[in-house]
């Protein structure tokens, strides 16, 4: 099968693209690469420009499409909204109308989010695919209204297309501005001693349902091959919370050094959800898919990633020349 990554450089992407491509997948990604990364399987997009959309659409002609570019950072959305709805949700109709104009039997999984749900939940009644949403942030709004729009075209084109809501989930390759990568990283550093031993951090008393890579990716693979094909909402969770204080003293638990924390007003975010928990049982109903990583091993595997980047990074640094030794020299 040919598969489409569209925002497929980032996080998410590249574990997907590897896991399909072992799975004997033709896969191509599409993002916003520079010219010299650029070859028969990676594209460049620009998802505000509507010609560049058709384009690949057009020269690919995939028959699964995963829709995973975003601007992803909550705190990013409330600073700059109006470049988050350009992505989310413009970006998204593009993309949408590109595949229903050209080639409408492709398969269109669109990725949501957990934000979408807002606060109208708790432990003991975490949210369904049939909870009202009530957002709380830029970001949530607009995978919102991008859902929205798109869960009415498929319906009147009668395309084949499924909206995911994942919660949030974390691993290797995660770029730092995300708070689990955020905590491993500054333990990581400092076990190097290139790192304060004190993080700052913001609420540790917020609840997630946290998601470890392997389990995200079980599941796109299993929605991109499926057979039977409903056209609906699924959101992929563990059914779990655990409080940011939780993971923290985890972590800690397993730094090779002592490890404080302070906390940071500023890394509060304007609005905060407090608990943000979903069942995952749609998804096991109709395509067999749970987790199976516990948070404990996801973790330990998420920091010893970090360990071996920053070890890394470090090496590369002592071995390039010293400024003032090159300076001497004739």
């Amino acid at each position: 099968m040919k598969v489409l990554l569209v925002g497929g450089a980032g996080f998410v992407g590249h574990h997907l693209e590897k896991a399909l491509t072992e799975r004997g997948h033709e896969v191509y990604v599409a993002d916003r690469f520079e010219l010299q990364f650029r070859d028969s399987r990676h594209w460049t997009i620009d998802l505000e420009e509507p010609a560049s959309i058709e384009a690949i659409i057009q020269g690919i002609c995939p028959d699964c499409l995963f829709h995973l570019a975003a601007q992803s950072s909550v705190s990013r959305s409330w600073q700059t909204p109006d470049a988050t709805f350009k992505t989310n949700l413009l970006g998204s109709l593009y993309l949408f109308q590109a595949v229903a104009n050209h080639i409408p039997d492709t398969r269109f999984i669109f990725i949501g989010s957990g934000e979408e749900y807002g606060i109208n939940c708790s432990e003991q009644y975490p949210f369904t695919e049939a909870s009202p949403c009530d957002p709380r942030n830029p970001y949530a709004v607009s995978k919102l209204a991008a859902g929205q729009i798109l869960d009415l075209l498929a319906t009147r084109y009668q395309m084949k297309y499924v909206h995911l809501r994942p919660f949030n989930h974390y691993g290797p390759f995660q770029r730092e501005g995300f708070v689990i990568a955020d905590f491993c990283a500054q333990i990581a550093r400092a076990e190097l001693g290139c790192g304060s031993r004190t993080l700052r951090v913001g609420n540790l008393a917020a609840k997630r349902d946290f998601l470890y890579i392997d389990d995200v990716i079980a599941a796109y693979c299993q929605l991109a091959e499926a057979t039977v094909y409903p056209n609906r909402i699924y959101n992929l969770s563990t059914g779990k919370a655990h409080s940011i204080y939780e993971i923290l003293t985890l972590l800690q638990a397993m730094s090779n050094v002592p490890i404080s924390i302070e906390i940071d007003p500023k890394k509060f975010r304007p609005v905060e959800v407090p608990v943000l928990v979903s069942s995952g049982e749609q998804m096991f109903q109709d395509f067999g898919w749970k987790p199976k990583y516990s948070l404990k091993s996801g973790l330990e595997q998420t920091l010893n990633w970090w360990r071996g980047k920053i070890q890394k990074e470090q090496s590369k640094d002592n071995i390039l020349p010293h400024p003032d030794r090159e300076s001497k020299r004739i």
